[in-house]
């Protein structure tokens, strides 16, 4: 007979915990929360202490009948197993409230193992309630933060935008990080490399200009700066007929320890670099990799530990089976000792570090359970951890200082002499290459001179892994956040992904100048990360929850009171085009633009520059030969057009030269068999269409020979609807026959072509 029902979020949760448990104890997901604030009311009583008013989630109604079913058939108890975090806390909390639970034991593991729930059975607790006010405190002023702002935002950018408490601060770091780039000047440098070898030898190697002779190299200006052309070919003149002589070797040791064990953010920072894994990519494999993955005959198996952690910590029972298999693996001239990490600013410490449940279950043994993108994580975390715990990689580091003419050149070169960590850890180059033995007072060959021009960079824009690393450092969101943070911006409009990095858009970069001008607590990080501690404050019982939301909730309100009195919603100046309603400014991805009040009803915008100042139309000396007023050359949302003056009474615009010109081919259209084919261009390039347009469509584009390319194949067969030709086209399913007067004509839409 069943002990009990435990509830986990996920089937795959459920379905490792009974592959341990047996028929011991039912097991049953969630589905995840069961509860929330619903979407369209701010949901939070501010007058009654910020009373949140939750709802049923609509999507869990059937999940939820089938929970109170399966415990009124279970009266011995109910566990809640739900992620050990202030989600997971709240999360069981919501369900004892919907399950009308009286007393629910609550139960923690950091890994699903049979080790792990055992001991989790044998000490259940109840509900934190600390944990679930910390996680109602966030959720209650993010929700105050969307609900007060948005409709601020709608006003003055554009409706359906949002602002978010933390995600305002990632995206003013995204911004500024662009006006960084876009006031950056570069500065010119240039490097002089002398490639030499030891006499008589064919092996090369590179030094570079150091200093001039008799400068001390441990002064800090001794290093000689070449910044410009002429100073660099006026060193090359010197060096004309120099001899290169060896003055000093200097040997070192040094060390290269591993890294510690992944925490979230840097688990995601890694896969992000390593594997060009988005962090929200990352995060859901590593759900899987965590509640568990069918391995054949074991069965559903938790694979790793909870992957949202900000603490480098190692239990001490899983410290000794990774240095007993490194001992039995590789000696134990390999193992190392743990070193002392420094947390990240508001670090809990409450889990362990991210690590394989079990470190003899190599990457290469489950591959093939797991699938590409499974393998690629769990084989970076079975990697970092193992490596985390080996000895430190030894190095034989030479300087070499070689003197030649009136200046000192200086070489440098590295040999492994113990691999260490990287016996497990893909080793990367230190970017110095290997030197010949060699001695002081040895004269060397002369091969050449190679000066090279530099210029200075601008600061790199933030990829999604670094803006994740400057959150973290900043102490600003949280192992569970840091993810959501980056995809809101993006889900937003706000950033875009060019060549993994993020741009802001120009709508981006306008609500950030509405933020920065009228919200700047709300966007400023120091405040965020003070407000991030208060809440973690309230997680540990030091602070009550609603003082802390009351203390925010103050300031926002006088924030947004002033800035609707220092920003007017309207104009003096009345819609042209429907004469009711004013002009409003506004901005969109597009740029700032002028637009009516009274939008949707009337959709008239006017573009305006960067500035904020409307673009001025140049007029020119064509008249519009629909209304014969002078037309003009205006801005669009596209670029540069050409329009009537008289708009929007008159809505005529130039079409280009290229466009319009319609080029004989003297081939008759293959489709009708009526028309001559022309030859046009468009927005996607030059194109062959039938003179008959509209009343025959066919086109084929030009591709770069110069020829038609593959247009539509006219066939012999008559469409059955209509009697026209049949024509071959290719789909996105493949290739198919449709009536060569299509849209006119559907039939017969979709017919494969048979196989010949």
């Amino acid at each position: 007979m069943s002990e009990g029902l435990i509830i986990v979020e996920s089937p795959a949760k459920a379905k490792t915990l009974k592959r341990f448990l047996g028929d011991r104890f039912d097991v049953l997901a969630s589905m995840g929360h069961v509860r929330d604030l619903p979407g369209k009311e701010l949901a939070v009583d501010v007058d009654a202490g910020f009373k949140p008013h939750y709802e049923v989630v609509e999507s869990r109604r059937k999940t939820i009948n089938e929970l109170r079913a399966a415990v009124k058939k279970d009266g011995s108890g109910v566990i809640l197993a739900s992620d050990p975090d202030r989600e997971g806390e709240a999360i069981a909390w919501h369900l004892s409230e919907v399950l009308n639970l009286r007393s629910p034991k609550r139960i923690e593991f950091h890994e699903i193992t049979a080790d792990a729930v055992r001991r989790a059975l044998e000490t259940p607790r109840e509900i934190d309630m600390r944990l679930v006010n910390a996680q109602q405190a966030r959720r209650v002023v993010d929700r105050l933060v969307g609900y007060r702002l948005s409709p601020f935002l709608w006003a003055k950018v554009q409706k359906g935008i949002g602002a978010g408490r933390v995600s305002s601060v990632a995206l003013r770091l995204v911004v500024d990080r662009e006006e960084e780039i876009r006031k950056f000047v570069p500065v010119e440098s240039w490097t002089i490399d002398a490639e030499l070898s030891k006499q008589a030898s064919d092996a090369h190697f590179l030094a570079r200009l150091n200093r001039r002779r008799g400068a001390v190299a441990a002064e800090a200006d001794a290093k000689l700066e070449v910044k410009t052309e002429s100073e660099a070919q006026e060193i090359l003149r010197k060096l004309e007929g120099a001899a290169y002589r060896v003055i000093g070797v200097e040997k070192k040791r040094r060390t290269k320890s591993s890294n510690a064990p992944y925490i979230t953010s840097t688990l995601q920072q890694d896969a992000s670099s390593r594997l060009r894994f988005a962090p929200r990519r990352t995060m859901r494999i590593a759900q899987n990799l965590y509640e568990g993955i069918e391995l054949g005959d074991v069965g559903s198996t938790g694979l790793i530990t909870y992957m949202r952690t900000d603490s480098a910590r190692i239990s001490a029972e899983a410290e000794t089976r990774v240095n007993a298999w490194i001992e039995g693996k590789h000696g134990d001239k390999y193992l190392g000792t743990a070193r002392a990490v420094k947390a990240s600013p508001g670090a809990q410490d409450a889990h362990e570090a991210i690590r394989p449940t079990d470190v003899s279950r190599t990457p290469d043994s489950i591959k093939q359970y797991l699938s590409a993108d499974e393998f690629k994580l769990y084989d970076l975390i079975w990697r970092r951890f193992v490596s985390s715990r080996m000895a430190p990689a030894v190095y034989d580091q030479t300087q070499v200082e070689i003197e030649g003419g009136e200046f000192i050149f200086r070489a440098n070169g590295s040999v492994l002499t113990f691999d260490g960590f990287y016996k497990v850890w893909p080793r990367e180059e230190n970017g110095e290459s290997d030197l010949p033995e060699l001695a002081g007072g040895e004269d060397l060959d002369y091969h050449g001179i190679k000066p090279e021009q530099h210029f200075s960079q601008p600061p790199p824009r933030y990829s999604e892994a670094t803006l994740i690393r400057e959150l973290e450092q900043r102490g600003i969101g949280r192992p569970s956040t840091y993810a959501p943070i980056v995809e809101t911006i993006k889900d937003h409009g706000y950033v875009e992904l060019k060549e993994r990095r993020l741009h802001p858009t120009r709508i981006g970069e306008a609500v950030n100048t509405i933020m920065v001008d009228h919200f700047k607590v709300i966007s400023d990080d120091d405040y965020t990360a003070t407000l991030e501690k208060r809440l973690d404050e309230v997680e540990s019982g030091n602070e009550e929850w609603v003082p802390v939301v009351s203390d925010f909730y103050g300031p926002l309100q006088q924030m947004l009171t002033a800035a609707e009195e220092a920003t007017p919603a309207d104009t003096d100046e009345v819609c042209p085009l429907c004469n009711e309603g004013h002009l409003v400014r506004k901005a969109s991805r597009y740029g700032p633009f002028m637009g009516c009040s009274r939008y949707p009803k009337c959709k008239f915008r006017r573009a305006l520059t960067p500035d904020g100042e409307p673009p001025q139309p140049k007029l020119l000396e064509e008249m519009c030969p629909t209304c014969g007023k002078p037309l003009q050359l205006r801005t669009g949302r596209y670029g540069e057009f050409i329009g009537c003056s008289g708009y929007p009474d008159c809505k005529y615009i130039k079409r280009d030269a290229a466009q319009s010109e319609a080029k004989p081919t003297g081939e008759k259209c293959p489709q009708c068999g009526e028309g001559q084919l022309v030859e046009r261009t468009g927005r996607f390039g030059p194109f062959v269409a039938c003179s008959r347009y509209p009343e025959c469509k066919y086109r084929a584009n030009i591709g770069k020979d110069g020829k038609p390319g593959q247009g539509p194949k006219l066939l012999d067969e008559p469409c059955p609807i209509c009697g026209k030709p049949l024509v071959e086209r290719r789909g996105r399913y493949g290739m198919f026959k449709s009536c060569s007067d299509y849209p006119a004509c559907p039939g017969p839409k979709g017919v494969k072509k048979e196989a010949s």
